[in-house]
Order: C-alpha cells, then sequence, then structure tokens
C-alpha cells in the first residue's frame, strides 16, 4: 500500500513539474502584472527581482529630454536597476523633503497565450507618476511571460519609456543616466 501511495504520489508531482505547474491563462497573467504593480508600490525590488526569469532578457529604451538611450539587461541586471530606481525615489523625496507620493497604473492591450498555455505575448502602456509632476515615466511594453516551477516570470521584455521632468527640483539628466 505504501509503495501505491509512493507511485500516486511521484506521477502527481512529475504532472505538476512537467504541465501543470507549466500553464498559464488569461487571469493569472492580469494577476503577474498586478503583482507587479503591487511590489512598486511597496518599493520592494525583491518582490519585483522575483517576477524575473533566470533567462529573462529586458530590451530597453528609455528617451529624456530628447536624448535616447538603449540597453539590454538579463535578470541580475535588470535586477540591480530596480534596487536603483527605487533608491533613486527615495532620494527625490528627501529633496522634495518628505515622503514622495507614487501613482502607477498600467493598461494591457492585448494578451496572446500560446497554444501550449506555457508562455504569453503581452503588449501594453504605463504610467509612473512621481510627486503628481515632479517625473513621469509613460511607457510601452511588450513582454513575454512565462511559467517556470509553478510561478509566473518575466521572461523577455522590449519595453521604450518617455521621461518628463518637472522645473529642476527632480533629477538632471545625468544623474538619471549614471551608472
Amino acid at each position: 500500500m505504501k509503495k501505491i501511495i509512493l507511485v500516486v504520489a511521484l506521477c502527481v508531482g512529475a504532472w505538476y513539474y512537467f504541465a501543470g505547474g507549466r500553464t498559464l491563462d488569461e487571469k493569472m497573467v492580469r494577476a503577474f502584472y498586478d503583482d507587479g504593480a503591487h511590489a512598486l508600490y511597496k518599493r520592494d525590488a525583491e518582490l519585483l527581482c522575483k517576477q524575473l526569469s533566470s533567462q529573462a532578457i529586458i530590451q530597453d529604451e528609455t528617451v529624456m529630454n530628447g536624448q535616447t538611450q538603449r540597453t539590454t539587461l538579463n535578470q541580475r541586471q535588470q535586477c540591480e536597476a530596480f534596487k536603483t530606481s527605487l533608491q533613486m525615489f527615495e532620494r527625490i523625496g528627501d529633496r522634495m523633503g518628505g515622503v514622495l507620493t507614487i501613482e502607477y497604473e498600467f493598461h494591457i492591450h492585448s494578451i496572446v497565450i500560446d497554444p501550449g498555455r506555457k508562455s504569453a505575448q503581452v503588449k501594453g502602456t504605463s504610467l509612473l507618476k512621481m510627486g503628481e509632476t515632479v517625473m513621469q515615466f509613460s511607457g510601452t511594453f511588450n513582454d513575454q511571460v512565462v511559467r517556470e516551477m509553478g510561478q509566473m516570470k518575466l521572461l523577455r521584455s522590449d519595453q521604450r519609456t518617455v521621461v518628463r521632468v518637472a522645473g529642476g527640483r527632480g533629477m538632471s539628466q545625468s544623474d538619471f543616466f549614471s551608472k
């Protein structure tokens, strides 16, 4: 009897590993983006990092004051970028004399789930406002999300962000693009 229970448990585990833990649907995709928004509001870089696949590739084009910077980041580099960005938000808040409010919204325009239900292409737009008008990040994204070991992960992202800075109270362009 113990052997039968062990075999059944192994079969269920194998099914979950190879099939059940790797399929996704539209509800899961939307929840993935909601979780990312909550992590941003919490200013929790670790939660944002956990959403990245170990094989993530992020291609980013950022436009600020008419200058364009293109970068390609892997999982580790993107995680560092999350941490740096959240630290930058704190510095700007300190320069503004207190707590800086962050407003973030995103709109998913399309979700195309692959026939095998193991990945999805997601296109959308986002807007991050700091202090209402101090700094605004307006972006478009074209992402590929996958399920890895039962969790949703970002595998690939092609994104374009336009940064608008109000007056001289925020960071300079050289501060923003410094490495």
